[in-house]
């Protein structure tokens, strides 16, 4: 039987690494959703940021923080206290709603079941969370709900949180709402993003900016000697891409400029508009290449020049409403997401390996304790109902004889319940334990209580195959079939 270690994350069950697989560390394998021969692929196409462009995340998430956090001072009025509130790199994971309306943010289930929250950076209780959450579906599509579904968010939470907590804590200012203060949230990431300030610093600091995977280049080669054509397909500006690609892609050994790994680039694309609009797109002119270069467009202009769609093309990308949903439903393309996470994700899960047996044996143990206290109450009830059926006939000495025995068994009755709360509490220990491992606020990305969180089943419905980074993919043979596990329900386990 496989070990935990060797469960999926995407909730298939169990299934055990193929044989040349368990030579590859799991944090760089490739898991599989849904089935993909790479033989049936003719392109091959990347998103750039978060996917051929990795992010050093500490250092540019505190960036944006700290400029969202002065644009939020400088351009809506807000108290200059908040200039001292400093990033908390541990607070903001993907997959986290915002409600706007109460000032808190929200860790789901898949069925939306509100399993955490926090306002401002303090931890709501179970009955708040219940009166809050449980009076019907949440409607996330509507005006009062925000999803962080990108890497690029995680500032954007973090700084909710702390200026909800820092104003409540120093006044609450009697013209401002929660839903107004995330809208000017909102509108301060959105101005450092669109008015070049972020990208002026990134591209000064790059090297501090990003984290170069030496592997990259050697991936890009590689699906091309295996027949493939690769396209660039992003929503950042061409000189944006140009710099950032140039430093991300560098190679003494090839010697070759980024471009040449592409045979069709496409910037400003705006996904996910990409997918569900028509717009024309503007071939790029002068740029000292011969690689055919767009700006804008729509995934049928991109079909049509490449000679290619549908499922023959893979794309790659981080978003998993941009990259994945849109172009699997749209366009029918098979997907790939890059899920930097996954390297801490899939650590934490084997660090956590015997924390979870020992979880185990203790709810294994608790079952066993309420059967006996099942057993042991039946017996109780039995004797009382012998006492009080026979008082009129039985003996004094035999009506003793039963209080003795309803006695020593009311002994072991408090036994078992004090060894089943001593259990309980070392459970709720261990719990905490698993929870640190991956994140303090949330615990896992993929998971919670046992189902998978929102994030972890829209990875599981949308995404063919995910991994931590494109280069994973160098440790896979030619033409690979990637075959996902089987799927067993509930009665087949």
């Amino acid at each position: 039987m496989s070990k935990p270690s060797d469960k999926i994350l995407s909730g298939h069950g169990i299934t055990a690494p193929h044989r040349f697989e368990q030579f590859i560390e799991k944090q760089h394998r490739v898991f599989v959703n849904r089935n993909l021969k790479m033989s049936s692929i003719r392109w091959v196409g990347f998103d750039m940021d978060h996917t051929l462009a990795l992010y050093n995340g500490n250092f540019i998430e505190a960036l944006a923080f700290d400029l969202a956090k002065e644009a939020l001072v400088r351009e809506k009025g807000y108290p200059e206290q908040l200039l001292e509130i400093r990033y908390d790199p541990q607070f903001g994971i993907r997959g986290l709603v915002v409600d706007k309306e109460q000032g808190n943010i929200l860790k789901m289930d898949k069925f939306h079941y509100v399993s955490e929250a926090y306002h401002g950076k303090r931890s709501l209780d179970k009955e708040t969370r219940k009166a809050l959450y449980t009076s019907g579906a949440l409607q996330l599509s509507s005006s009062r709900f925000w999803s962080s579904d990108t890497l690029f968010g995680l500032p954007e939470i973090a700084l909710y949180a702390s200026v909800v907590g820092d104003l409540e804590r120093s006044g609450w200012p009697e013209d401002l709402d929660h839903h107004r203060l995330f809208d000017d949230i909102r509108f301060s990431v959105d101005l450092v993003h669109k008015d070049g300030t972020l990208k002026s610093v990134i591209l000064k600091r790059l090297s501090e900016c990003f984290l170069r995977d030496p592997k990259l280049v050697h991936t890009l080669e590689k699906f091309r000697r295996e027949g493939m054509h690769l396209f660039l397909l992003t929503n950042s500006s061409y000189e944006y891409s140009d710099q950032v690609l140039t430093h991300v892609l560098a190679d003494a050994f090839l010697g070759k400029r980024w471009w040449e790994y592409f045979d069709l680039i496409v910037t400003d694309s705006g996904k996910p508009d990409f997918f569900l609009k028509a717009p024309r797109w503007k071939a790029a002119q002068n740029l000292g290449h011969s690689v055919p270069t767009f700006s804008g467009g729509n995934y049928r202009l991109l079909e049509r020049q490449i000679g290619a769609r549908g499922d023959s093309i893979l794309y790659i990308g981080d978003h998993i409403f941009g990259d994945i949903l849109r172009s699997k439903k749209s366009s029918g393309w098979r997907t790939v997401m890059i899920v930097e996470e996954l390297d801490h994700e899939v650590r934490a899960n084997l660090a956590s390996e015997g924390s979870r047996e020992k979880l185990d044996r203790l709810q294994m143990r608790n079952g066993e304790i309420l059967d006996e206290l099942h057993a042991v109450r039946t017996d109780l009830d039995a004797l009382r109902a012998e006492k009080l059926r026979g008082y009129k006939s039985l003996a004094r000495e035999q009506l003793r004889e039963l209080d003795e025995k309803i006695a020593s068994i009311t002994r072991v009755e408090r036994r078992l319940d004090e060894e089943l709360t001593r259990n309980l509490l070392r459970s709720r220990e261990i719990e905490d334990e698993i929870k640190l491992l991956f994140n303090p606020y949330w615990g896992s990305l993929c998971k919670v209580e046992g189902e998978l969180s929102r994030f972890g089943d829209q990875m599981n419905d949308f995404a063919c195959l995910y991994t931590s980074r494109v280069s994973n993919f160098l440790n896979y043979p030619p033409n690979k079939y990637f075959l996902s596990p089987e799927e067993y329900l509930p009665h087949e386990i």
